[in-house]
């Protein structure tokens, strides 16, 4: 008896032991557990600070913002053979834009004799307290009647001041003061990844704020040399159009513009709007209050930025380091450009003083100048760096009016396996096959190698080579003697034209 008294002492005593040790465990782990629950959160500092889960609060920054955010609704009255026209098509009313990204009141068929009204929405916002405020040109374009409600429920007739349809930005004016306004921030200092915030009216649902990031900058979404983009994963929607884009501070860093919906193949895609910044804004800001509208500095140039095959040719045949510059492809006859002495295969360095670093800087920097505005830009040729003194013209009426722009001859084939390119010359059939104008000469390419770096860098069958290495190329007798001298991995420059103009591809010989 007594040594089983003993065992059940000792077992007892075990026993304890073990709930003690696991109870002891048990608290070392839930501590830190009950620690990061209950660790109290970080003050937010006026939306820039982030919060516990990382992200900033809005709230404060559309409590800011709001007041100053418009309504828009702009009365566009047709002509009666617009009417007419429209009645012919059965009455389907008036075709939307395609940049066109402002929500539309459709209307019923319109009765003969009667000019057709259409109503059109989008957003603006206010940049002084005399009652100036900011919008997309496609907004107001052609409006007759242009009214704006402000977040107070008050209601304004608008006056257009001036317009800028290249870069769509409308200035317009409410007779009214002591307005709310928002401050204009610095879009050249944002950064991919950076918070912003769209407000706006997007199908009528006034004063919506969406959220998102800058995704990226200097997007070009048109034919237009000055696109300049910021693009942004924050809803951006029909009705959203001239409204403010701000970041963390409510500054306004851009003006929501254009959304895609689908690629060119019809694929639908998410989260990719488009906002003018407001630095290309501010630039303009005070000619569209004295004049209407915006005058901009022209060069009657083609460029291309310099990639690094042709910074490569030029360190192989100059030994020089380009850093940047914009490659001139062609020059417009009878253009400032052309009147100062600057010649294709020029790369423009400066303009006056400052550094080119791509061909959009230099649309850029020259736009920002007005007509008539002499510059000096320095030039690289040939392996030497020369001023030119430039006169500007105006670009609006350079763009409208200039245009970048024998006997037979036995025909003769030419083939370049370092090149991988096959050329022929240029005759009457060859001109009518590829459809080559008379003006342009060099040799026609008729076959390229699809391993060629010439493939790679775009070359194709029915372009013209006029030039290989600086020199100048008029028959395939040309091409071949300036090609064989070439090895292989030597950098080479060919200039390339087709009815279209022309342009520099630099590659490396296989």
């Amino acid at each position: 008896m007594k040594a089983a008294r003993t065992m059940m002492v000792v077992g007892l005593g075990t026993l304890l032991i073990l709930v003690g040790f696991g109870l002891a465990q048990l608290h070392n782990v839930s501590a830190p557990v009950a620690r990061a629950v209950t660790m109290p959160a970080s003050a937010s500092s006026g939306g820039d600070a982030p919060a516990p889960a990382g992200a900033p609060s809005f709230a404060d920054i559309a409590e800011k913002v709001n007041p100053a955010v418009v309504s828009i609704t702009a009365i566009t009255v047709g002509s009666k053979a617009q009417a007419d026209d429209e009645q012919g098509q059965g009455g389907q009313g008036m075709p939307m834009d395609p940049f066109e990204f402002f929500f539309g009141q459709p209307h019923p068929p319109i009765p003969r004799n009667q000019r057709p009204v259409q109503e059109a929405g989008g957003s603006g916002f206010i940049i002084s307290s005399d009652g100036y405020i900011l919008t997309n040109n496609h907004v107001v374009d052609d409006a007759s009647r242009v009214t704006v409600k402000l977040d107070d429920g008050r209601e304004f007739t608008a006056k257009i001041i001036g317009t800028d349809k290249e870069t769509d930005v409308a200035l317009i004016k409410v007779d009214a003061t002591g307005l709310p306004f928002l401050q204009l921030g610095d879009s050249h200092t944002l950064r991919q990844g950076d918070w912003v915030m769209a407000v706006g009216n997007p199908l009528n649902y006034s004063h919506t704020v969406t959220v998102g990031v800058i995704s990226a900058k200097g997007r070009r979404i048109s034919s237009s040399s000055l696109d300049d983009f910021l693009q942004t994963d924050a809803a951006i929607n029909f009705g959203n159009s001239g409204g403010p884009l701000v970041n963390t501070r409510g500054e306004v860093i851009g003006i929501n513009t254009a959304i895609t919906r689908s690629d060119f193949q019809g694929r639908m895609v998410e989260g990719i709007g488009f906002a003018i910044p407001i630095d290309l804004v501010k630039g303009e800001l005070e000619q569209l209050k004295t004049t209407g509208k915006v005058t901009r500095g022209w060069l009657g140039v083609a460029v291309a930025s310099v990639d690094p095959d042709a910074r490569s040719y030029y360190k192989d045949k100059y030994g020089v380091e380009l850093k940047g510059g914009a490659l001139v492809q062609s020059v417009t006859d009878g253009s400032p450009s052309s009147k100062a002495g600057i010649q294709k295969g020029d790369i423009i360095l400066k303009v006056d003083g400052t550094d080119i670093k791509d061909s959009q800087e230099l649309v850029h920097q020259v736009s920002g100048f007005a007509p008539g505005k002499a510059l000096t830009l320095q030039i690289f040729r040939k392996g030497e760096k020369k001023d030119f003194r430039v006169v500007l013209g105006d670009r609006k009426k350079g763009l409208e009016e200039g245009q970048e722009s024998g006997g037979p001859e036995q025909q003769k084939q030419g083939k370049e396996t370092k090149l991988g390119i096959q050329v022929q010359n240029l005759d009457p059939q060859t001109r009518m096959m590829y459809r080559i104008p008379k003006e342009i000469t060099g040799v026609v390419v008729v076959n390229v190698d699809p391993k060629s770096n010439a493939f790679l860098k775009g070359i194709r069958e029915g372009l013209v080579i006029s030039e290989v290495n600086g020199q100048t190329i008029k028959n395939v007798d040309d091409y071949v003697k300036a090609a064989s001298p070439i090895k292989h991995g030597d950098p080479v420059s060919i200039y390339v034209q087709d009815s279209q103009g022309g342009t520099y591809v630099y590659f490396k010989a296989d």
